[in-house]
């Protein structure tokens, strides 16, 4: 690699100006970039990342400013550059890919006006020209450019990622800088995303700095890495290398925090604290206050980032005990130390050892399913149109939950988990189906009866920010579900609250039970949102995403709870995340939902160890890995979750599965995808018209009249889709020069048991 530098940061400082004084975001800063590298800026939120990287871009707020420093790129320095200079660099030289799709793209112009609009902004370009390359952008990054035409609205959440990534790429930058490009998308959606955005930063020589939370991810993405914590570089260096041998304790505890998916199991550690203040930073070390080998010297002096090895820096004053410090940073009671001295007691998990005893049935599901009426607009109403569309958020599921045992719900977004939680503990009514709990079917309760099971089972949500009362205290909230119920009163109330606040970690009770949740960090809040679950002592919990919305330091505390009160108070879950990793960690066994239905349900490690279900692989294959050990092949195209409207024929995977059969239900449907597919691919369609799908068929019109050269082409386009596809449809030619495609009804796959306590809902299996 080069040695030519693309970007260089010098001591680069950010301050934002506030009526209490300045907040010192960044302070003094150091890293560079070579064309065509990818750097990854990781660190919890707070830190200073995203406010670094809009200082590169001059896209700060009124009240934010550079007191010092210098950002030199491509042998200018962008902190002294006039505005207008600054604009012409802007886009057209460093573009800027942000968080959120949903917020980058303008709602009233269609996506291809918008991607013209980047170009016509700095170059002189005709509409015909810029749309083309538009063209040429959409099929870069995946997408039919036929597309160009559509409204934001009409885009899916990964589709509209990477219309902004195409805008991104306009102008051919020297750089992008993407800030948590996939923090809001699916584990699918987003290896193909990254897959992409490597693939394209390779081919173009594009330098790309990479803005995340997520070390699995940068370990998967970049070639080096900088981590950042309270506006100061704790360590940089050779992504594998930092990961893999790390010399900051920081980056040591955000390494444990992390669950491993391909490597061996291991207890995960909780770095106990917050982020300093930086409206009043400490002296010294940035991390001291939250680092197990902490020592007076730490506290009084700033440790210079200094070299430990080749390419390598760490800003700490005893690189020589890193492996020292490696080995106790590994376990949970070198930073009990911390929490003891915090304030905040660090609790490991106990027994991380999965259950495997044949335990006593607690909740059986059966044929379960959510069916939800798609709203009409006024003129359908009056026609009768659509008056039967609904969405099959769930569609006949079954399963069961042993007492004690935490069952993993894992898939992408739209599969039905949430829904399948709710229905569980009754929160959504059941379209059809039986949901037995300690034998009795509680889909059918009501009043007095529905009361009272709601005292056996309670939810921890995903969002720790919104499921509190914000003028409760904290006492007030644990306690209402006391209340409610009557109970406990007086006294006694007051110890089963503190009892549960205490036993969620968060000692001593007394200094959180009279704040209001403003007051209290993302963990501490979701702490407090279990131990309002765990207060009425509930035979079953249903943990919705519950660590998605954390930071990863006190993710591993959260998930070490849900160990804990299972080993200790027999409490039985139903985890609900699309996180493998996490699943793995905390579940005995999994079961995989896809569009309504459960797939494949077995022991956990059984079911990450063999993997049977095509759509299990792909899940598994679109993790990223921590493990800097693990190199995983880069996911380049996997499509995207149909719709629960209109699921498809027979098993709904056959779409994105490699391994589909002919008789596994291919539709007219798919023949449209395979069009646009070819279409993506840059082919040329010469004697296909315009297509239109008749229930389970399609019918294309011919252009030119050569028939059988439409027909020809119609197989190449089929076959090119999946060889299956071709196979299972039957082509026949219709009046006035059309082609139809006709496709058989074909049911969905039962689950077939493969193996003890193991089973897959595949045509494969049988």
């Amino acid at each position: 690699m080069t040695d030519q530098r693309l970007l260089k940061v010098e001591d680069l400082a950010i301050h934002y100006r506030t009526g209490a004084g300045p907040v010192q975001a960044v302070d003094g800063i150091h890293f560079d970039l070579r064309p065509g590298e990818a750097l990854g800026l990781v660190g919890e939120s707070g830190c200073g990342k995203t406010t670094a990287a809009k200082a590169m871009l001059r896209l700060l707020p009124p009240n934010g400013e550079v007191p010092r420093g210098r950002i030199d790129f491509d042998g200018r320095d962008l902190v002294a550059l006039d505005e207008e200079s600054m604009r012409k660099v802007r886009w057209k030289e460093i573009a800027w890919i942000s968080q959120a799709a949903m917020n980058a793209l303008d709602p009233v112009y269609t996506v291809g006006d918008q991607i013209l609009e980047a170009m016509n902004a700095h170059i002189k370009i005709d509409r015909k020209t810029a749309w083309a390359h538009a063209e040429e952008l959409f099929r870069a990054v995946g997408i039919d450019p036929g597309r160009l035409s559509a409204y934001p609205h009409e885009m899916s959440g990964g589709m509209k990622q990477r219309a902004v990534i195409a805008m991104a790429l306009a102008l051919d930058p020297k750089l992008i800088i993407a800030d948590e490009p996939t923090t809001a998308l699916d584990v699918v959606t987003q290896a193909q995303i990254l897959a992409r955005l490597s693939k394209l930063r390779r081919e173009r020589g594009m330098g790309l700095l990479f803005i995340t939370h997520d070390i699995s991810v940068v370990v998967q993405t970049c070639d080096r890495v900088a981590v950042m914590y309270g506006g100061h570089i704790m360590e940089t260096g050779p992504v594998r290398e930092v990961f893999g041998t790390p010399f900051h304790p920081y980056t040591m505890g955000l390494t444990n925090a992390f669950p491993t998916l391909e490597g061996a199991q291991r207890e995960l550690i909780s770095i106990p604290g917050s982020p300093p203040d930086l409206l009043n930073p400490p002296s010294g070390c940035r991390f001291a206050e939250r680092c197990p080998f902490a020592t007076e010297r730490c506290v009084r002096e700033t440790p210079p980032l200094h070299p430990v090895g080749e390419e390598r820096q760490a800003a700490c004053h005893y690189p020589d005990q890193a492996e020292a410090f490696r080995v106790k940073a590994a376990l949970n009671e070198t930073w009990a130390v911390v929490g003891e001295r915090l304030n905040e007691p660090v609790q490991g998990a106990g027994s991380i050892e999965h259950l495997e005893t044949e335990a006593p049935l607690l909740l059986e599901v059966e044929e379960l399913k959510k069916h939800f009426p798609v709203e009409q607009g006024f003129l359908d109403g009056l026609r009768g149109r659509n008056k039967d569309r609904k969405v099959h958020a769930v569609d006949g599921i079954s399963f069961d939950l042993r007492e004690g045992e935490i069952l993993g719900l894992a898939g992408e977004s739209g599969s039905g988990k949430t829904t399948t939680g709710e229905m569980l503990v009754r929160l959504l009514d059941v379209t059809e189906g039986e949901i037995r709990f300690e034998g009795a079917d509680i889909a059918q309760l009501t009043g007095r009866e529905l009361k009272t099971f709601r005292c056996r089972a309670q939810m921890i949500f995903q969002d720790p920010y919104q499921t509190l009362n914000p003028r409760f205290t904290i006492f007030d909230i644990v306690a209402e579900p006391l209340i409610i119920h009557r109970l406990a009163e007086g006294e006694a109330l007051r110890q089963k609250v503190v009892e549960a606040l205490e036993r969620a970690g968060l000692k001593p009770a007394e200094v959180y039970a009279e704040r209001f949740p403003h007051e209290l960090s993302g963990g501490q809040r979701q702490r407090v949102a279990i131990a309002r679950a765990i207060v009425l002592e509930p035979r079953f919990i249903v943990a919705d995403e519950p660590v998605s919305m954390l930071d990863v330091s006190i993710r591993a505390g959260v998930l070490n709870l849900m160990h804990r009160f299972r080993n200790e108070l027999g409490i039985s879950f139903v985890y609900v995340s699309h996180d493998l990793p996490t699943i793995r960690y905390v579940a005995d066994r999994t079961a995989i939902m896809y569009l309504g239905e459960i797939v494949e349900v077995g022991p956990t490690e059984q079911v990450v160890r063999e993997r049977k279900h095509p759509y299990t692989q792909l899940l598994l294959e679109a993790s990223p890995e921590p493990d800097p050990a693990v190199v995983k092949p880069p996911l380049e195209s996997a499509g995207e979750i149909p719709s629960a409207v209109e699921p498809p024929n027979g098993c709904h995977f056959h779409t994105r599965c490699p391994r589909a059969m002919a008789h596994c239900g291919w539709e007219g449907r798919d023949v449209i995808t395979a069009l646009s597919e070819w279409r993506i691919a840059g082919r040329e369609i010469e004697y296909l018209g315009s297509a239109e799908v008749a229930g389970l068929d399609v019918h294309l019109q011919v252009r030119g009249g050569d028939i059988g050269a439409a027909e020809r082409e119609l197989v190449e386009v089929m076959r090119a889709k999946h060889p299956a596809l071709a196979e299972a449809g039957r082509i026949e030619q219709g009046a006035e020069g059309a082609l139809s495609v006709r496709f058989q009804a074909q049911v969905s796959p039962q689950r077939r048991q493969v193996a003890d306590q193991h089973s897959v809902a595949c045509y494969l299996y049988e």
